[in-house]
């Protein structure tokens, strides 16, 4: 059925490619994972236009969805599994990755996940060669300059600038605020994740399974990694958890060398 969508939306005009990214193109699927497509097109294609082929093959749907980025999530009639089809403005997507590894600007999260999507996805259609090019012009080493510049940006935002994470993290624990803590806790597992695989001079996986992919791939990691990311999580709500987010910065300066 995934195959028939590809092939019916390869037939639209604003459809310039597309790729099957996630857990299944780079083999790290379990039973729980779902299909991630991802479309590019040239101009907005319209819902009037994705609906009547979806419900060709999918049951239950939550179309248009703009968390992130717009998104068709569906339910495959065949096997029960998801399908979530995210639509990206192949030009705007392009421009991202050469912010990141052209002109070296760090993001507020996951600075590099375009690359690692350029890299990493399985190309199911691709008119006028517009992602193999791309995958051909940026498979290149990790750039030095977005090293020091992503470690530098977060590692303020996480310690050194104002307000840092860490400040607004006690703040909040002083005040009993759940809801910051939670905030601030989130806020700054993006930064850490994204100088950890700077450090490691790996393109940033995305928002899953990230202990597991650093603990088997990462060769630089602080002392005591998945302890103090438990640690952390279950003291969330707790007093301890500011001074957990402390003792993980601390060790991670040690291996960034601060």
């Amino acid at each position: 059925m995934v195959q028939d969508i590809f092939n019916a939306y390869a037939r639209f005009s604003q459809v310039c490619a597309m790729a099957v990214g996630g857990s299944r193109a780079i083999k790290r699927n379990d039973r729980y994972s779902d299909y991630d497509v991802y479309v590019y097109c040239l101009e907005p294609l319209s819902l009037e236009v994705r609906r009547p082929v979806l419900e060709k093959y999918c049951g239950t749907m939550a179309l248009d969805n703009h968390f992130r980025e717009c998104e068709d999530v569906c339910i495959l009639e065949d096997d029960g599994a998801e399908l979530n089809i995210i639509y990206r403005d192949l030009n705007e997507f392009l421009e991202v990755i050469a912010r990141v590894l052209e002109r070296f600007e760090p993001l507020d999260r996951c600075t590099t996940t375009m690359w690692h999507s350029l890299l990493t996805g399985r190309i199911a259609y691709d008119k006028g060669k517009h992602l193999a090019t791309a995958r051909e012009k940026y498979s290149m080493p990790y750039p030095q300059e977005l090293k020091n510049n992503i470690i530098s940006y977060h590692m303020s935002l996480i310690k050194y600038g104002m307000p840092s994470i860490m400040a607004q993290t006690e703040k909040a624990m002083r005040r009993g605020d759940l809801t910051d803590i939670s905030r601030n806790v989130n806020r700054f597992l993006d930064s850490y994740f994204d100088v950890l695989f700077a450090l490691n001079e790996m393109p940033h996986p995305g928002e899953k399974r990230l202990v597991q992919i650093c603990v088997e791939e990462c060769k630089i990691l602080p002392a005591n990694f998945e302890l103090n990311i438990r640690l952390l999580l279950n003291s969330m709500c707790k007093d301890p958890s500011a001074s957990v987010v402390s003792l993980m910065v601390s060790e991670l300066e040690k291996v960034i060398g601060l």
